[in-house]
């Protein structure tokens, strides 16, 4: 990306960034754009003469992605208006009909890590309903608490009209506080009641219903004075705000990414009668005869009409496209990685394919942690324990009369307050999860970071996972020792394939000094590499016994000769994701047990387990997508975590504890993983990793703040010392030390520096 804006005078991008750029995604495999073509259609049969279309983007995230889109728009002819949308990731387009190329736009700003897609994106109804109610808690809040202290300064009964209408204004004030603001919190301790749970909005709600009701009582006997009303509204409008950071920073992150609905999404050319339309997947049917157009996916088995190369790293994990000859049968989920549309008959219908089940939503279970358990039980006995305690208060208050009784049961109900589980909770994660989408990291499931905790074995593909989706030069610099007119003719030869190995040497000859000269015509020729002619010589770039006479074929060899003459030998590899050798010793030396399956062959997955120092019981080859499942179903006991990247891991991802991807340019994948990074480094992984124990002893430091706040309070209030102006600074000056508390302990962590977890740490 940084040299496609370096080369485009785009590089205002970074000032504009302020030090925000999210690590960059590299994009190799041309985007099919099958599902633009209805919608442009249907934008440009409008009468209008403007056209108009709506899309989704994935990647946008702060203005300078903004004013980059912006800029490309501009820069196009025809456009006559674009508008961003950064809270959605949404765009509209307005162009003059016939003047503007609309795939050719969307293609261009694809080349800079961003992703179209229809318009899907929604703002999502829970966080758009919170900040309503936050707004209207606020608001309300700040009025009664201005009530409040005309009653701590002395206002009283005896005052005239100026008592009843502050105590009846305040009561009014607090009741549409808690029926905005508590609703939330009485329908969810609803549906847990009836579900015989006793989760966190129980103690909130019956906290909220108890003390509510005994303030209306006082004010109803002229007692406004005594009334918590500004202390419960308060505490209402911390528990709204804390719900609302919960979901904000999850929705933030799933609008990063394109809704993608699975096999719905994904659209097909069908050749009908003497036309070619797109319809979606799920309408293939046996005998269908498709048009693949390069980047597209072969959503069916089907039996090719003329020669092509796919690649089959979504199915088998291989990193290379395959030559396959009319006739052939191809199987569903392979890509066109040729650099023209080939014909193919289906030899099934799509829900026949094997496709409808990898593209299947991974489900979401409740309450999949200890953690998660651990909060239920917590929640279970505070309830039990504050309606202890205030049926005690009022025992022991009894001999002094009801009204002192009443008031020292109120006192306990409303000092003994739930803030450290959900206003420091909630700001916990919000502030762990803001760090982790610094580092390129951003976590979809809410109950993630309590999941890694427990986390002890980490189980990898390897293809496109701790490989990139790309070939490297075992010597980088063997392209520069070749004469520089052989130099430019293989870079001529190079610089128009789609084929890896072709764009490996290509950007190493780039790299040399090569230079396309003039416009010369090479031929691609399946299954065995380029052929050009210039000057009366043939040459040819490509497997060694096709290109030299008597040579042998060896695995990641690639030769240029010129008439059977050998130039130049070119030995290339996967290229390893940066410090994925690393982070694979880190993992291993924390104690976790760390895996590798492939679907690619054997020998050369053993190699590169080899290379990463794993043993190798611990590394599998040749797996289908059902295989690699049964891999982790057999070793996960509620304790793995699978990286992967392509729909053959799917099936993986189902089976494990927790699951991740680093293929943001992959349809559905992101959206079936618990979190995804950004960027082409794996050592954001270890951060995670870390992240979730600096959560977890954070959270511990946490319950015991709340726990020593309590156990005071309560001391206080069984004493009788408890007033209204006592609860009214001591709540919320007890919420506001343990979210500073909160926010000190995350920082010193963030400024330690990074390590592995330890052992006895993950175990716990």
């Amino acid at each position: 990306m940084h040299g496609l804006l370096v080369a485009q005078g785009l590089t205002r991008y970074y000032s504009l960034a302020l030090g925000e750029v999210l690590p960059a995604t590299s994009v190799e495999r041309v985007r099919s754009h099958a599902w633009l073509e209805p919608l442009r259609d249907a934008a440009e049969s409008t009468a209008s003469p403007l056209c108009a279309l709506e899309l989704d983007v994935q990647g946008i995230h702060c203005a300078a992605c903004v004013w980059l889109m912006n800029e490309l728009f501009r820069r196009t002819p025809g456009g006559a208006g674009f508008t961003v949308n950064p809270a959605l990731g949404k765009v509209r387009m307005q162009w003059r009909r016939g003047d503007f190329d609309v795939e050719r736009f969307v293609s261009e700003v694809e080349r800079f890590g961003y992703a179209f897609g229809p318009s899907r994106k929604t703002t999502p109804r829970p966080s758009k309903d919170l900040v309503v109610r936050l707004g209207v808690c606020a608001a309300a809040t700040m009025n009664v608490m201005l009530f409040s202290f005309s009653f701590y300064f002395g206002l009283s009964a005896g005052d005239g009209s100026t008592f009843p209408l502050f105590t009846w204004g305040s009561l009014v004030l607090a009741t549409i506080v808690v029926l905005v603001g508590g609703w939330p919190f009485f329908r969810a301790a609803q549906r847990g009641l009836a579900r015989g749970l006793l989760h966190l909005d129980v103690p909130i709600a019956l906290g909220i219903t108890l003390v509510y009701g005994l303030s209306v009582v006082q004010t109803f006997q002229s007692r406004g004075d005594h009334a918590y009303l500004d202390t419960l509204c308060t505490f209402i409008t911390l528990m709204v705000l804390g719900r609302w950071l919960q979901q904000r920073v999850l929705d933030r992150n799933r609008r990063f990414l394109l809704e993608d609905d699975g096999s719905d999404a994904l659209m097909v050319r069908r050749r009908e009668g003497g036309t070619v339309a797109v319809v979606p997947a799920p309408r293939v049917a046996a005998g269908d005869t498709l048009l693949v157009a390069p980047g597209d996916l072969l959503v069916v088995d089907a039996t090719l009409t003329q020669p092509g190369r796919f690649s089959l790293d979504w199915i088998t994990g291989e990193p290379e496209p395959r030559g396959f000859a009319a006739g052939d049968t191809v199987p569903a989920g392979a890509f066109n990685a040729g650099q023209s549309a080939v014909e193919a008959q289906a030899t099934q219908s799509f829900q026949q394919s094997v496709l409808p089940a990898l593209l299947a939503a991974r489900p979401e279970g409740e309450a999949r942690t200890v953690s998660a358990r651990f909060f239920d039980a917590l929640a279970r006995y505070y309830v039990l324990t504050v309606l202890a305690l205030a049926a005690l208060g009022t025992v022991l208050w009894a001999h002094a009369g009801m009204h002192r009784a009443v008031d020292v049961a109120v006192a306990l109900l409303v000092v003994t307050c739930p803030c450290a589980l959900g206003i420091a909770l909630p700001l916990a994660h919000e502030l762990v999860h803001a760090g982790l989408r610094r580092k390129g990291v951003l976590v979809r499931a809410p109950d993630l970071l309590d999941r890694l905790a427990r986390i002890r074995t980490v189980l990898f593909d390897k293809t496109g996972t701790l490989t990139l989706a790309r070939l490297d030069l075992l010597e980088p610099r063997s392209p520069g020792q070749l004469p520089s007119e052989v130099r430019d003719l293989a870079y001529v030869m190079t610089a128009g394939s789609n084929h890896p190995v072709s764009r490996c040497i290509a950007r190493a000859l780039a790299g040399a000094g090569a230079r396309l000269v003039e416009p010369l015509q090479s031929e691609e020729i399946p299954g065995c590499g380029l052929e050009l002619v210039h000057g009366g010589r043939r040459y040819r770039l490509g497997a060694p016994h096709w290109a030299v006479p008597g040579g042998v074929a060896e695995p990641g060899v690639t030769v240029l000769s010129a008439d059977g003459e050998l130039l130049a030998r070119f030995v290339t590899r996967e290229a390893v994701r940066p410090g994925a050798q690393r982070e694979v010793g880190r993992l291993r030396a924390a104690g976790l047990e760390v895996w590798l399956l492939s679907g690619d062959a054997r020998p050369r997955v053993e190699a590169f387990g080899r290379a990463l120092g794993l043993p190798d019981d611990r590394v599998l080859g040749e797996l289908s997508p059902a295989g690699k499942a049964a891999v982790v179903a057999r070793v996960d006991r509620r304790d793995t975590l699978f990286i992967g990247d392509g729909v053959n891991d799917s099936l993986a991802f189902a089976a494990a504890f927790a699951a991740g991807t680093p293929a943001v340019d992959r349809p559905v994948m992101p959206g079936k993983s618990d979190v995804f990074f950004l960027g082409e480094s794996l050592e954001s992984l270890g951060e995670l990793l870390g992240a979730a124990q600096s959560l977890r002893s954070v959270v511990r430091r946490i319950l015991a703040m709340a726990f020593t706040y309590n156990a005071l309070a309560v001391t206080v209030a069984m004493l009788g010392l408890a007033t209204p102006l006592g609860a009214a600074v001591a709540m919320p000056a007890s919420s506001l030390a343990i979210l500073l508390a909160t926010t000190a302990w995350l920082a010193g962590n963030r400024r330690a520096p990074a390590a592995a977890p330890k052992l006895h740490e993950v175990a716990a």
